[in-house]
């Protein structure tokens, strides 16, 4: 089965590897994210799943996506089948819905204002192209084979090195993402400068950082003032070793 690459998930993507780029290009911050849970485990995870996201939709495009799931042979059979299934029924559904709305029944296209006779009328005669698509030959034959395709991949092991179905890593890398993003916003909130350095930019918290018990830990500024403390010390271990060096 191939599974569709969208601009959504290329944007996830991209987002992802900014705020990544940005802790990595800005050690303080990332110290500051560091005392709040964002430990280097979570950071290496991030990159994994970064690396693999960007390998999976690779293999999408190039039609060599290992998408099963399940270990045995048997299962990935019912899988393949269970994908034929399923699309053919999106398939028909889509032609169908189009359908209606072409002639007027649902939907805000033109024939939606129509008087009842011009529905059906002209509209009958508008949807029924893609009335007749929804039982196309030739989408059915194109099914078919991409049914037996992936019944024969379904016989086979997977790949040395395949990278994770696109849907799957893709799911882990937004949980991932979103968790950190937003604590980011909460600690660094008073502080634009360092969120654009992170690729982020001011959000309001989400409601389970809105609770007293969350602001006593992610306060307003808390972010700011230990990345402020961080700063200062640096300065005065630069200011150190100037000391050092002209003695």
């Amino acid at each position: 089965m191939k599974a569709q690459v969208t601009s959504y998930d290329r944007e996830l993507l991209a987002r992802a590897i900014r705020f990544l780029v940005g802790v990595r290009d800005n050690p303080p911050a990332g110290a500051v994210l560091a005392s709040f849970g964002f430990s280097p485990e979570e950071l290496a995870r991030g990159e994994q799943l970064a690396a693999d996201t960007a390998r999976a939709f690779e293999a999408e495009e190039d039609e060599t996506a290992w998408n099963f799931l399940s270990p045995t042979v048997e299962r990935r059979i019912a899988e393949a089948k269970h994908w034929y299934h399923d699309g053919r029924w999106r398939y028909l559904r889509e032609c169908l819905r189009t359908a209606e709305e072409e002639a007027g029944w649902t939907g805000v296209r033109p024939a939606s204002h129509w008087p009842l006779r011009r529905k059906l009328g002209e509209g009958s005669w508008l949807a029924l192209r893609h009335v007749l698509r929804a039982f196309s030959l030739r989408a059915l034959l194109e099914e078919r084979a991409e049914l037996r395709q992936n019944l024969q991949r379904a016989r086979e092991e997977r790949p040395a090195g395949a990278p994770p179905p696109k849907d799957t890593v893709l799911a882990e890398l937004g949980g991932w993402y979103e968790r950190w993003r937003l604590l980011a916003q909460r600690v660094f909130r008073q502080s634009p400068e360092e969120l654009a350095r992170l690729g982020l930019t001011p959000g309001k918290a989400p409601p389970r950082l809105r609770a007293p018990s969350a602001r006593a830990t992610f306060g307003e500024g808390a972010g700011t003032e230990r990345l402020a403390e961080l700063l200062a010390d640096e300065q005065t271990r630069a200011g150190t070793s100037r000391v050092e060096s002209g003695a």
